[in-house]
């Protein structure tokens, strides 16, 4: 458990535009920070950091909070994770006592399976270091591949002990011993099960590559054999698991996220040894896709930090399909790519190694092609005068077209490719519409999707003028607390209130927001229902004792919910004109300058609300007690008395209506009626 005063000691040490950097490219917008959602697919920025406030605010996808929100969002982390994660970034140290067994195995899974990636690197990173076995055989190895002690650091690299088969594997016995419990080891795919039911490591004899993700931890591994034997498989890897996507993954992301930016690309790779070897040479903006083919999650995770990509294969057959394979998925995400075919008999490790930073990136700036002449030139070649063939070329290259989502490229990629493929531009142009209306009526022949979202957090909430509902009214009573809790305000003393203080009549007096507002609630009688809205409130009650107004900043050190809903209140992607005064010299009020106005709209609204959820409640026993008299004492004395309140009720309505000068009385919602009973 985290001490509550180290708590406080993060979360006053944490910028919430650091943490976020490191997973979303962010530019200067205004007072604010603006990105690309890193929760949505989306094409225009609508994700907003607030650094002033400490939270941010994703339009697209809803979500919003505190850097501890975030991590917990986009890392999946529980909040003990996200701190801890925190405190690693700003050098805070957390002491905590050692879990128990017990409590080790109530840890949530994913928790549970991230502490001990953790534990088992260190454990294969000390068995290639430190024993006869690890020196000899894998360290030996990788300084023979030509790494050096920084490379093999920076990268963590280990050795699994090859072991007996009829024994217990040395990593599960030493797990065992460190606390660790068998069903994480095999949820990990560290271990393997034999049929006698004991445990052997799965990855024994082999080198170990473990795989990070772009904070730096540790979720999965890759094991290469040192074995000649051609039946086993020269790679192993990690099986998914509540931690590892592989699909998701990039090997060397941690390393080279930041390269990418200071180069405005990222350079793609087949395997691990390659993304070490160009780093070794000099090029850090390099990463592979850790063992599978690519993916377009892959791609949006570069995205995140460069839109050019250069794909770097090598000149076999194989290396050249998995070119062409990959090249529509980088497309079809925005990008824009090259590829580079490395000359034959070389790879990315012995030719970075041969060439050194300068010559390398030097060649590939020559060697570094558009897509659609590499796979014009790539496949032109085997087409020759076959016919068809031919076709079968330029239905590939112009479904490689179809995928660039901006239609101005592909218009000057079909151009381009007549040209080179010798046909008309209409001809190409005619092709693509064929293609498109086909994908369309495979699509439309699809069953629909639901209309319903998957889970509650699946889809952005609506962005409404105004906030529905009992919860939405609070809501709106909160934002302007938020907002403007600590403006003054002069008002007009009432006549008792004056008379109470010994002063004049009309003498005006000065408050805040917060003060009037807190002041009306207690006066008015008006119970906030919604758990968040009402801690917030009565937290500002407890500050203002002690002579504190919170500002907006003060909320993003709380719980995830409040920065959550506090986020979402604040954060606007919208903002005022400024054409209302350069173009048509009219100064609009806002809503500042009308906060005696717009506080007393937000209180009629939910007296309004409370004085018809009152009706709702005197109706629902009116109609019960027509129904079954047996439930009173007195039928008729009660419904006599709930007829009067009725009327009451009634009066204050119309009253409570006319301030917003028509009468605003609507059929009531179910959630409004479910409210009303409470």
């Amino acid at each position: 458990m985290i001490p509550k005063d180290t708590v406080d000691a993060i979360l006053q040490a944490t910028f919430i535009e650091d943490v976020v950097s490191e997973f979303v490219q962010l530019k200067k917008s205004g007072t604010s920070m603006r990105g690309m959602s890193p929760f949505t697919n989306e094409k225009t920025p609508s994700f907003y950091v607030v650094p002033g406030k400490g939270i941010f605010k994703d339009f697209s996808s809803g979500k919003g909070g505190s850097a501890v929100t975030f991590l917990m969002e986009h890392e999946k982390l529980s909040y003990p994770e996200a701190l801890r994660w925190l405190a690693r970034k700003y050098g805070i140290e957390i002491e905590e006592r050692q879990l128990t067994p017990e409590e080790l195995e109530e840890q949530t899974e994913r928790e549970s399976l991230s502490n001990l990636s953790a534990w088992a690197q260190k454990w294969f990173s000390s068995q290639l270091l430190e024993t006869g076995e690890g020196k000899s055989v894998g360290l030996g190895y990788l300084r023979n591949r030509g790494f050096t002690d920084g490379i093999i650091e920076d990268y963590a690299l280990g050795w699994c002990p090859e072991g007996s088969w009829g024994e217990e594997g040395a990593l599960a016995a030493a797990a065992r011993k460190a606390g660790y419990k068998e069903k994480w080891l095999l949820t990990s795919g560290l271990c393997k099960q034999r049929d006698d039911g004991q445990l052997y490591d799965f990855y024994r004899g082999r080198v170990m590559f473990p795989i990070r993700d772009v904070t730096g931890r540790f979720i999965g591994f890759g094991g290469r054999t040192l074995k000649s034997d051609k039946k086993v498989p020269k790679y192993v890897n990690s099986p998914e698991s509540p931690l590892y996507d592989k699909s998701r993954a990039l090997y060397g992301i941690h390393m080279a996220r930041n390269a990418i930016v200071r180069e405005d690309r990222a350079i793609l790779v087949e395997g691990y040894t390659d993304v070490m070897a160009m780093r070794q040479a000099g090029v850090e903006h390099v990463v592979a896709s850790s063992g599978t083919a690519l993916t377009a999650d892959q791609v949006r995770l570069l995205r995140r930090f460069s839109k050019r990509m250069t794909m770097l294969f090598d000149g076999d057959p194989a290396g050249l399909r998995a070119a062409i394979r990959g090249v529509d998925i980088v497309l079809g995400e925005g990008l824009d790519v090259k590829v580079a075919v490395l000359p034959d008999g070389e790879d990315p490790d012995t030719f970075a190694k041969r060439l050194g930073r300068e010559a390398l990136m030097e060649w590939l700036a020559e060697n570094s092609r558009d897509f659609i002449r590499f796979k014009i030139d790539l496949l032109d070649a085997e087409a020759a005068d076959d016919p068809i063939k031919r076709t079968e070329l330029v239905r590939s290259v112009v479904q490689s077209i179809s995928h660039v989502p901006d239609e101005l490229k592909r218009t000057v990629y079909v151009q381009e490719s007549a040209g080179r493929l010798g046909m008309q531009v209409e001809d190409l142009l005619a092709e693509l519409s064929r293609q498109a209306r086909t994908r369309l009526e495979k699509e439309a022949a699809a069953p629909l999707p639901s209309l319903q979202p998957e889970s509650p957090s699946a889809i952005g909430k609506p962005r409404m003028l105004g906030r529905m509902g009992r919860k939405g009214r609070e809501e709106d009573l909160l934002r302007l607390l938020l907002q403007y809790g600590r403006q003054k305000m002069t008002l007009e003393a009432l006549e008792d209130a004056a008379k109470d203080q010994g002063l004049e009549e009309e003498a005006p007096i000065e408050a805040t927001l917060a003060e009037v507002m807190i002041h009306e609630l207690d006066t008015l009688g008006l119970a906030i229902r919604h758990p968040i809205v009402d801690q917030v409130i009565q937290t500002y009650r407890e500050r203002m004792l002690e002579g504190e107004i919170p500002g907006p900043d003060f909320w993003s050190q709380f719980s995830p919910e409040v920065a959550a809903i506090t986020a979402d209140i604040l954060v606007s992607e919208y903002s005022l004109s400024d054409n209302w005064l350069n173009r048509h010299g009219i100064v609009p009020e806002t809503e500042e300058q009308l906060l005696m106005q717009a506080l007393q709209g937000a209180l009629y609204r939910l007296m309004l609300d409370e004085a018809r959820s009152e009706g709702v409640r005197i109706t629902q026993r009116l109609e019960a007690l027509t129904e079954d008299p047996g439930t009173s004492e007195d039928p008729e004395g009660e419904e006599v008395h709930l007829l009067r309140k009725k009327m009451g009720v009634s009066k204050r309505v119309g009253r409570i209506a006319g301030h917003f000068g028509s009468t605003i009385l609507h059929r009531m919602s179910e959630e409004d009626v479910q409210q009303g009973q409470a």
